[in-house]
């Protein structure tokens, strides 16, 4: 089971979406406080850590035990209320479904104009615009 964390002193709207995300995918979610990455690591391989990519823009990064993390910048967030049962967590961007997929349990789809969406806790649906970034 894949572990979803932030960083060490998130802004609240980031811990909210990374609780939200770990409740979509099945996963844990861990505070982070002053733990370091291999002390994450040695509960279990797979890491996904929120954070604020260069101070501003919100991402999430994907670790596996040995490899260099995959980064998915979010270039935007909306709410809305859900409505009938959940989703589980959606992507219609076959690439990002191909890096997510040995962390989460994730679907490839074709609806929508948002490259993910998922439903949280409290009836929240998200919809997120994911870019891969290319180091």
């Amino acid at each position: 089971m894949t572990i979803v964390t932030t960083s060490r002193k998130p802004i609240p709207e980031l811990r909210s979406l990374a609780k939200d995300f770990a409740f979509a995918a099945g996963s844990q979610y861990i505070i982070r406080g002053k733990a370091g990455l291999p002390e994450i690591n040695s509960l279990d391989p797979h890491i996904i850590i929120f954070r604020l990519y260069q101070g501003t823009t919100l991402s999430l990064e994907l670790h596996a035990a040995g490899d260099p993390g995959i980064l998915l910048i979010i270039s935007q967030i909306r709410n809305a209320v859900r409505e009938g049962p959940r989703l589980g967590i959606q992507v219609n961007d076959p690439s990002i479904y191909e890096r997510l997929e040995p962390y989460i349990p994730v679907k490839l789809s074709e609806d929508g104009e948002e490259s993910c969406i998922f439903d949280g806790t409290r009836s929240r649906r998200y919809l997120l615009s994911l870019k891969i970034h290319e180091a």
